[in-house]
């Protein structure tokens, strides 16, 4: 059997909120959207981090900049008799600009959550999770956005 190995990288944009942080999630889907993080291939010449930073600009219409690697996430699925072998690497980052009406056409809709809301509204376990790693940096590095600190709920008590 044929594998194909992919290398992407995408990233969990936040932006503070009076006391909490909103998460920008990309849906797909028009009838019902499947919500995820914004992730794509890591072009030729590119490290993990521009990749992660272009394809949140064009998959959400917003610009952010990188805090922290958060984690990578590799899983395997097949297109026809094809295996692929994907690994992705997320990153946190600070909404710096833009609009999520101005995402690409490879997404149906780009939407502010509460970020224990994008928890619930992710799809994939694996997603869920890198919000709980994104709260868990937050609350260790409370200083990490450049701006006063704010509460944000313990990964624990963020609900599935």
């Amino acid at each position: 059997m044929r594998i194909k190995y992919e290398v992407s990288a995408g990233g969990l944009l936040l932006r503070r909120r009076d006391s909490t942080y909103d998460a920008l999630l990309i849906g797909r889907g028009v009838q019902r959207c499947i919500w995820t993080l914004p992730k794509g291939h890591v072009e030729l010449r590119e490290s993990t981090e521009q990749a992660a930073l272009r394809e949140v600009r064009e998959e959400t219409g917003c610009w952010g900049e990188l805090i922290t690697r958060l984690n990578e996430i590799t899983y395997w699925f097949y297109v026809g008799k094809a295996k692929h072998r994907k690994s992705v690497t997320f990153f946190l980052m600070r909404y710096l600009s833009g609009d999520p009406a101005n995402h690409d056409h490879e997404v149906d809709d780009a939407r502010w959550f509460d970020v224990a809301q994008a928890r619930k509204a992710l799809k994939y376990v694996n997603e869920k999770r890198l919000i709980d790693l994104a709260v868990e940096f937050l609350q260790a590095h409370p200083d990490a956005f450049g701006e006063p600190a704010v509460a944000v709920p313990l990964a624990g008590t963020l609900s599935s």
